[in-house]
């Protein structure tokens, strides 16, 4: 999967995809800095979910293979954040580590929704009546990738951290995304995602290119939405 796109453009790139909803066992490090964000003064915006998930979430969790909980009970037990849907409707999530947004104001909310804030998004919206209905098939199984650049050195990118100020290149860090959708049966369906980090001068040469040639095709609404109009400039693209 080519995660940045030269030129930049929004689209619905769903690959399908064998990766599991959960990869793994989460380290006591990694569980109790989730924790630590679920516990903080922005948890209430984190985790929440809708009343009647009971059925969603033991799926969920016979999926993970974990015990079953609450949407954030489950996401303390795996790396990834989790977001529970039936039909397409957001009815729980937990992202200790959301990108730029309140996860929480998302419940009730369609994909159309959901995604109504992205900047270009048309074709991203216009899909979403088929991506809900693929969501739920038997055996739906996706993968997806995005990416950003940030001088907020945290996983957590929520809207209310201050962000440092961006002096040089070497202040910024590149975020990736990598975000499983999958068909649990009976209607419902799971999505997780698991950040990643990336101090921009650990990248190589060729993708520092390939990365700034994307923002440099990217629209002044796309850098807008994405808060990259003062890395443009410091690259001077």
């Amino acid at each position: 999967m080519e995660l940045v796109s030269v030129p930049f453009e929004v689209k619905p790139d769903l690959l399908r995809s064998a990766a599991p909803l959960g990869s793994g066992v989460i380290s006591p490090e990694l569980r109790e800095h989730k924790r630590a964000e679920f516990l903080g003064p922005m948890g209430s915006d984190l985790f929440g979910q809708l009343p009647h998930c009971d059925e969603g979430l033991a799926l969920l969790a016979k999926d993970l293979g974990t015990e079953e909980g609450r949407i954030d009970e489950l996401a303390l037990q795996c790396p990834e954040d989790l977001a529970l849907l039936h039909h397409g409707v957001l009815q729980a999530i937990a992202f200790a580590f959301p990108s730029g947004f309140r996860p929480t104001q998302k419940l009730g909310q369609d994909f159309a929704t959901v995604h109504a804030p992205v900047a270009e998004g048309d074709v991203l919206r216009a899909a979403g009546p088929g991506i809900s209905a693929a969501m739920v098939r038997p055996g739906a199984h996706f993968e997806r990738g995005v990416w950003t650049l940030t001088s907020l050195a945290s996983f957590s990118q929520h809207p209310d951290i201050p962000r440092p100020h961006l002096g040089s290149v070497n202040d910024l860090f590149f975020r990736t995304e990598f975000q499983v959708l999958k068909s649990l049966g009976q209607g419902w369906s799971a999505f997780s995602v698991r950040p990643s980090m990336t101090p921009w001068a650990d990248l190589d040469s060729a993708q520092q290119q390939r990365v700034i040639q994307s923002l440099a095709s990217m629209s002044a609404a796309s850098r807008t939405y994405k808060n990259l109009h003062e890395v443009a400039e410091l690259f001077g693209v």
